[in-house]
C-alpha cells in the first residue's frame, strides 16, 4: 500500500513529483509498506518541487538451524537482495512457549553482522526458533522464523557400560563406556568432550592403563578399549569431563595372574660400595616372582640366579647363587663385586622375564701398589724419547685403579727427563708419561714412586744415537791480533743426549759467526778422531769480540764462547777520520782537523801514548807554510788529534801539499792535501 499526504505551511506551497505526478505541498510524508518487508517515514518543510523513487528492503530468507545442540547454535540464512541492499543483519531467538524474542549471536539493530551466518553461544536447555532481520539506515525487514532447535546442555557423565572383573595386567573383558548427559539424564549427542578414567582414590600401588585416556566422546559417548589394572584388588573407576559431574563405576575385582617375570624389590635405589666389600643389608639383592601386573606370586619356589649385566672383567659373589624363592621371594646375602666400576645386576629364572637392578657404583679401595701397565721401549737412543712411553697405574689390593701422583727415577749417572712433567698426577688412577728420555747410553730400569709405594720397570737399553748436535770446547778468552789462540777450539759430534758419536766421520768446519766485516779467521788446521775434531793455529787479524761457529752437514751448528782480540804493539801511523777533504782554502783553519792513529802491523788501533809530529811540504816553486796550535801532539788512547792547523802564504801558492806524520821508531804516514786560493 502506498499513500501520500500533503500539509500546508505559512510559508507557501511545495511541489512534489511522484511517479510523474506533481502536487503543491508544504510538507510531504512518504510511507512505503511491503508485507513482511520494510517501512519508513520522512518529513521536512520547504519549497519547490522534487521527485522520489519507490524502493523495498526485503527480509532474509531460508534461516537454518540444527535440530539439536549442546549449547551453541550455528545460524545460516540467505541474505536480502534488491534495492536498497541491507548494511547488515541481526538475529533474535524465541523460546517455545514464551513468545519473547531475545537478541542472539551478540547482535541488535545497532550491532549487526555483514555475513550470512553467526553462532549463538551458551544457549540454555530448551526449544527455540530464530529470526534474522535485515537492517538499512534505520529500516528493518524481519525473516520468517526458523525451524525449531532443541538445546540440551551437558551437566554430568554416566557409565553407559560398566568395566568387568579381570586378571592383573590383562584387559577387562567388558570395557567401560561413558556418556555425556544433560540434567534429565539424556545423552547429549552433539558433545565431543574428552572423558578421563582413573582408579577411584588413585591408590599408589595400582595403575590403570588404557591406549587412549582421556578419550574424546563421539556422538556424546566415550567408548574405551584396552583398559587394564596392574595390581590385584577390588576397585571402582571414576569418569570425569571438565566441570561436569563425575561418575563412579560399579566395583570390579582384579585377581593375581600367573608367574610372568622377575622384579628387584631391593636395592630400591642406586648405591655405592667399595670393591670386595659385602653389600649392606638394606641393599642386598631381593628378587620377587610376579605376574604381568607386578603382583607377587606367593606360591612360587622358582630358582633365581644373579649376575652382572655387563661384567667387563668384574665378578659378583654371593653366599648362595642361585636361590629358590620362598613365598615368591628370593633374598640373597653376602653379595660383593671385586672390580671398581658402574654395574647393574640381572636376575634370571627359567620361563620368566629377566629383571635388571638399580645401579651399583663400585669404588676402589685405598691405594696399595703401583703397576707398570705400559713398559718403556727396550731400546732407545740417548736423548731421544722412548718409542713406547711408560704408563703406571696406582691400584688397590684388588687391582682397581686409584688416583694419586707419582714420579719416575733411574740409576745415578744418567738424567731422565719427561716433557709431560715428572712427578705427574695420575688421571683416573693412571699416570701416562710422555716425552721421557735418558741422556746417557747404558742399561737401565725406571722406578715409579708414590708415597711409600714403588714399582720397577723392565730393563731398557740406551745406545748412542745419530749425530744431532755439536759441542765446542773454547773458553771465553783473549788474544793478540794475528797471534794463535792460547787455547784452541775442540769440537765434539754428539747425539741428542750429548753422547759423543765416536763412529762419526762428519767433517767439521769453523768460521767467524756472522763474518764481521774486515775480520778474518785464518791458519786453522784440524784433526778428527772418534767424533772429536781438534783445531790448531787459529787466529783472527782484527781487534774486536768474536764467537766461532762450527758446522757439520745437516746443517748442524754450534756457537762458541766469546774471544776478545786486542791490537798488537804499535807499528805505524795512519791518517784517520775525514781529513783531508777534497780541498782546503789557504789561510783558513782546516775543517776537519788532522787526526793521526797509532796502529799495529794489521791496522788495529794501538792504545799507546806516542809523540807525533805533523809537517807539510809544498809543491815545487811554492812556499806555503803549515801552522797548528802545536805541530807535535802526544796520542791519547792511540789517537793524536791536531787543532788550529792551516796553510798560510802570500800570492798564488796553491797546489798539492804533502802532509807527513812521524813518530820515533814507527812507520810514518803521508797524505796529499789540495790547497786552493
Amino acid at each position: 500500500m502506498t499513500s501520500l499526504r500533503a500539509h500546508r505551511s505559512a510559508s507557501g506551497n511545495t511541489r512534489l513529483s511522484f511517479f510523474g505526478l506533481t502536487a503543491a505541498v508544504t510538507l510531504a510524508v512518504l510511507v512505503v509498506s511491503v508485507t513482511g518487508g520494510a517501512s519508513a517515514y520522512y518529513t521536512a518543510p520547504g519549497f519547490g518541487s522534487g521527485s522520489a523513487a519507490l524502493g523495498t528492503l526485503l527480509p532474509p530468507t531460508d534461516v537454518l538451524v540444527p535440530a539439536t545442540s549442546a549449547g551453541t547454535v550455528s545460524l545460516r540464512w540467505t541474505a536480502s537482495v534488491g534495492t536498497p541492499a541491507p548494511t547488515g543483519s541481526c538475529a533474535t531467538r524465541t523460546k517455545t512457549g514464551t513468545g519473547t524474542p531475545t537478541p542472539a549471536c551478540g547482535t541488535s539493530p545497532t550491532i549487526i553482522v555483514a555475513t550470512a551466518f553467526c553462532d549463538d553461544l551458551l544457549v540454555l536447555t530448551g526449544d527455540y526458533t530464530f529470526t534474522v532481520t535485515a537492517v538499512y539506515n534505520g529500516w528493518t525487514a524481519a525473516s520468517a522464523p526458523s525451524g525449531s532447535v532443541t538445546i540440551s546442555n551437558p551437566t554430568k557423565v554416566a557409565f553407559q557400560a560398566q568395566p568387568s572383573d579381570a586378571t592383573s595386567g590383562a584387559v577387562f573383558t567388558a570395557q567401560p563406556s561413558v556418556a555425556i548427559q544433560n540434567a534429565a539424564g539424556d545423552t547429549v549427542p552433539t558433545s565431543t568432550s574428552p572423558v578421563t578414567l582413573a582408579i577411584t582414590g588413585s591408590p599408589a600401588d595400582a595403575r590403570l592403563t588404557c591406549p587412549t585416556n582421556p578419550l574424546a566422546a563421539a556422538s556424546g559417548v566415550a567408548v574405551f578399549t584396552g583398559c587394564a589394572i596392574d595390581r590385584a584388588g577390588t576397585y571402582t573407576l571414576t569418569a570425569a569431563s571438565g566441570a561436569l559431574t563425575a561418575a563412579t563405576s560399579t566395583a570390579l575385582t582384579v585377581s593375581v595372574g600367573s608367574a610372568k617375570k622377575l622384579s628387584f624389590t631391593q636395592p630400591a635405589v642406586d648405591f655405592s660400595i667399595t670393591s670386595q666389600t659385602t653389600f649392606a643389608a638394606p641393599v642386598q639383592p631381593v628378587v620377587t616372582v610376579q605376574d604381568a601386573g607386578g603382583n607377587t606370586i606367593t606360591g612360587s619356589t622358582a630358582t633365581i640366579s644373579l649376575g652382572l649385566t655387563s661384567p667387563a672383567g668384574a665378578s659378583l659373589t654371593c653366599a648362595a647363587n642361585a636361590r629358590a624363592a620362598v613365598s615368591g621371594i628370593a633374598a640373597f646375602a653376602g653379595c660383593q663385586i671385586d672390580k671398581a666400576g658402574s654395574y647393574t645386576l640381572t636376575a634370571t629364572s627359567a620361563g620368566l622375564v629377566d629383571a635388571t637392578s638399580n645401579g651399583i657404583n663400585v669404588t676402589a679401595g685405598p691405594p696399595e701398589r703401583l703397576v707398570f701397565t705400559a713398559q718403556p721401549a727396550n731400546s732407545s737412543s740417548g736423548g731421544t724419547p722412548f718409542s713406547t712411553q711408560p704408563v703406571i697405574a696406582v691400584q688397590d689390593a684388588f687391582g682397581n685403579t686409584v688416583t694419586t701422583s707419582l714420579s719416575l727415577t733411574t740409576q745415578a749417572g744418567a738424567a731422565l727427563s719427561c716433557t709431560s712433567g715428572n712427578p705427574l698426577a695420575a688421571a683416573s688412577g693412571v699416570a701416562a708419561f710422555t716425552g721421557c728420555r735418558i741422556d746417557k747410553p747404558g742399561s737401565y730400569t725406571l722406578t715409579a714412586a708414590s708415597g711409600t709405594w714403588t714399582a720397577e720397570s723392565s730393563s731398557l737399553t740406551i745406545s748412542v744415537g745419530s749425530v744431532a748436535k755439536l759441542a765446542i770446547a773454547f773458553p771465553t778468552s783473549t788474544a793478540i791480533s794475528q797471534s794463535a789462540f792460547s787455547t784452541q777450539p775442540v769440537v765434539t759430534v754428539q747425539d741428542a743426549g750429548g753422547n759423543t758419536v765416536t763412529n762419526s766421520t762428519a767433517a767439521v768446519t769453523l768460521s767467524l759467526t756472522n763474518t764481521p766485516v774486515g775480520a778474518t779467521l785464518s791458519a786453522c788446521a784440524s784433526a778428527s778422531t772418534a767424533g772429536v775434531t781438534t783445531f790448531t793455529g787459529c787466529r783472527i787479524d782484527k781487534a774486536g769480540a768474536y764467537t766461532l761457529t762450527a758446522v757439520v752437514a745437516g746443517p748442524i751448528t754450534a756457537t762458541s764462547n766469546t774471544t776478545t782480540i786486542s791490537a798488537g804493539a804499535a807499528s805505524k801511523l795512519a791518517f784517520t777520520g775525514t781529513f783531508p777533504q777534497k780541498s782546503h782554502k789557504r789561510n783558513d783553519f782546516f775543517v776537519p782537523q788532522p787526526e793521526i792513529t797509532i796502529q799495529d802491523a794489521f791496522g788495529n788501533t794501538a792504545n799507546a801514548a806516542v809523540s807525533v809530529t805533523l809537517s807539510a811540504s809544498p809543491p815545487s816553486n811554492r812556499s806555503g807554510t803549515l801552522s797548528c796550535a802545536a805541530t807535535t801532539r802526544t796520542s791519547l788512547n792511540g789517537v793524536a788529534t791536531f787543532s788550529g792547523c792551516q796553510v798560510s802564504y802570500q800570492g798564488n801558492q796553491a797546489g798539492l801539499y804533502t802532509f807527513t806524520a812521524e813518530a820515533s821508531r814507527l812507520v810514518s804516514a803521508s797524505v796529499i792535501v789540495t790547497i786552493v786560493q
